[in-house]
C-alpha cells in the first residue's frame, strides 16, 4: 500500500482499530479525539494532536478542512437517533468540510436472517435500538455528504478479533456457550485487516478515485458462533467451554450478548474486496491463531 500522506487524517474515537489506522499511516497528520487524550503511536512521525473530548458534550473546533474523517464512535447508549453524530456535523462551519468520510457501521442493521446470506443490497431490518441508531447515523452521515458532494464511505463491520481480541476470559471462567448443532451463524474480520480496508480507502481518495457506498465488512468466512470459542480453547491449551441448549444461553445471557446470539446470518462482503482489489491477511479464524504464538504472555494479560 502506498498510503500517501497528502491530507490530514480526522479520528473520531481513538481505540484500537484508530491506533492500527495511525499506525499504518506514520507521515500523515493526525487530528484524533477521544474521551482520554490520545496520545501518538510509536513511529508516527508527522503532525499529531490528540484532543480529550466528549460527543456529547463538546463542539469540534479548528479542524484541518480537507481532511478524511473516519468517524469510529459508537452511538449513545438510549434512544434511536445518534444525537452524536447531529452535533458533531452541526458544528461543521463552511469550509471546514472534509474531503471524504469513512463510517464504522455494523452489520446489525440488518438485523436476524436465520442463517440467510445479507449482502448490501438486503434492506435494513434492525432487531433493537442499538441497529435503529446506527441507521440513523449512516442516514445522517450520507445524506450530510451527499448536500456537499462529499464522497462518504459506509463500513457495515461484523464481529471485530485479533490476538488480544479473543473470548479468553469467558473460556477460562468456564462460562457456557451454544451447543454446536444450534450455534447461530457469526462472522468476523481480523482488526488489522479492517485498518488495512481503511487505509486502503484514504489511498484511493489520494489517488483522486475514491470508493463510496455501503460496504459488508467481513473475512467472507462465516461460521458457527460457537467455533470462535473451541477453536480459541484449543488453541490456547485450555478446555472447551461447556455448552447449553440456545434458549438457555439466551436466558442467562446480558443484553447486548443476547441480541448477537439472536442474529444470524452470513454476511457476504465481497463488493469491497471487488472495489479496493483486497484480499484478507487473514481469510479465517485458524490462519489468525497461528499469528497469536506468545500463548503465555497474552493469558498473563487475561490474568492482570
Amino acid at each position: 500500500m502506498s498510503h500517501a500522506s497528502d491530507s490530514s487524517l480526522v479520528l473520531i474515537g481513538y481505540g484500537d482499530i484508530a491506533a492500527r489506522v495511525a499506525r499504518q499511516l506514520p507521515g500523515m497528520a493526525v487530528c484524533a479525539f477521544a474521551r482520554r487524550q490520545p496520545e501518538a503511536p510509536q513511529g508516527h512521525n508527522a503532525t499529531w494532536r490528540g484532543v480529550s473530548f466528549d460527543l456529547d458534550r463538546d463542539l469540534p473546533t479548528d479542524l484541518p478542512p480537507g481532511s478524511v474523517w473516519v468517524y469510529l464512535a459508537p452511538p449513545p447508549t438510549g434512544g434511536v437517533v445518534d444525537a452524536r453524530v447531529a452535533r458533531w456535523l452541526s458544528a461543521m462551519a463552511p469550509g471546514a468540510e472534509p474531503a471524504q468520510v469513512i463510517y464504522a457501521s455494523t452489520t446489525g442493521v440488518y438485523g436476524d436472517h436465520q442463517g440467510g446470506w445479507v449482502t448490501e443490497e438486503t434492506p435494513v431490518n434492525p432487531a433493537h435500538d442499538r441497529g435503529r441508531r446506527r441507521v440513523d447515523a449512516e442516514n445522517q452521515f450520507l445524506s450530510w455528504c451527499a448536500q456537499r458532494a462529499i464522497p462518504c464511505t459506509v463500513l457495515r463491520i461484523t464481529g471485530i478479533y485479533a490476538c488480544d481480541r479473543l473470548p479468553l476470559a469467558r473460556i477460562r471462567a468456564r462460562e457456557p456457550v451454544v451447543c454446536l448443532d444450534e450455534s447461530p451463524w457469526s462472522n468476523r474480520i481480523h482488526a488489522d485487516d479492517l485498518a488495512d480496508i481503511i487505509c486502503l480507502l484514504i489511498d484511493r481518495l489520494h489517488a483522486g478515485s475514491p470508493v463510496q457506498g455501503i460496504f459488508n465488512i467481513s473475512d467472507n468466512a462465516p461460521r458457527p458462533m460457537t467455533e470462535l470459542y473451541l477453536l480459541t480453547a484449543a488453541h490456547f491449551g485450555l478446555p472447551p467451554p461447556p455448552c447449553l441448549p440456545l434458549a438457555e444461553v439466551l436466558a442467562q445471557a446480558r443484553p447486548m450478548a443476547g441480541e448477537f446470539l439472536s442474529e444470524s446470518k452470513r454476511i457476504d462482503a465481497q463488493a469491497i474486496q471487488r472495489a479496493l482489489n483486497w484480499r484478507p491477511r487473514y481469510p479465517g479464524l485458524r490462519h489468525a491463531l497461528i499469528d497469536c504464538a506468545d500463548v503465555r504472555a497474552i493469558l498473563s494479560k487475561i490474568d492482570n
